[in-house]
């Protein structure tokens, strides 16, 4: 039983470790399509963002040093 434990423990923290990446990701390419302007591009990756903190939130997890500035922006 033990071992199950362990594996789950595993499973989870795996998977707190994807979420965090992701978020980095995204966060990055919504940095560069803001430098570029791209509004629409910035709109859909800030939506992506927002779904990825809110299954973080979900997990009751947390990303240090991430920027975690989920508002998207109202395209013009």
């Amino acid at each position: 039983m033990g071992v199950q434990m362990t594996d789950s423990v595993s499973s989870s923290a795996d998977h707190e470790s994807e979420l965090a990446t992701i978020a980095r990701m995204l966060t990055h390419i919504r940095d560069s399509a803001r430098a570029l302007d791209a509004q629409a591009l910035e709109y859909c990756v800030d939506l992506a963002l927002q779904a990825v903190a809110n299954e973080m939130r979900d997990r009751r997890d947390t990303v240090a040093g991430a920027d975690l500035d989920f508002a998207p922006r109202v395209l013009q």
